[in-house]
């Protein structure tokens, strides 16, 4: 099964129809959907195939992280030892980098998880 949603992620900023936001919620059911946060404060729903995808700039993430949202990170080395680290979107990109900056070349991969506890989906970045 496909994830869906487009290559959309929670936390993605994009333009929809002219309006400009972040997304909040990715519907379970209909693969399609959103709840798009615009600058005003004002929620509208979406259709993820019509979004244009706004890259963050300057950052480690290619995702921006919502701050009330819990992102699981796990870190593979390179000497086959996995470490897993549970970050908030507040802390998760300077957490990250710091892990990053003190383990130098013994990283191989990185990856991203977040949890929606709505629909108990995991979503990989």
């Amino acid at each position: 099964m496909a994830r869906g949603w487009y290559g959309l992620y929670l936390g993605d900023r994009v333009v929809y129809e002219e309006i400009e936001g972040t997304i909040v919620k990715l519907f379970a059911l209909d693969k399609n959907k959103g709840l798009l946060l615009d600058d005003t404060g004002n929620e509208h729903t979406i259709v993820c195939e019509y979004c244009t995808k706004i890259p963050p700039k300057d950052g480690l993430l290619t995702f921006r992280p919502l701050s009330d949202i819990q992102y699981t990170v796990l870190l593979y080395n390179t000497d086959d030892f996995l470490d897993v680290y549970s970050f908030t979107g507040d802390e998760i990109e300077d957490k990250v980098m710091r892990i990053v900056t003190n383990a130098g070349n013994e990283i191989e991969k990185i990856a991203v998880y977040v949890r929606e506890t709505a629909s108990n989906l995991n979503s990989l970045y």
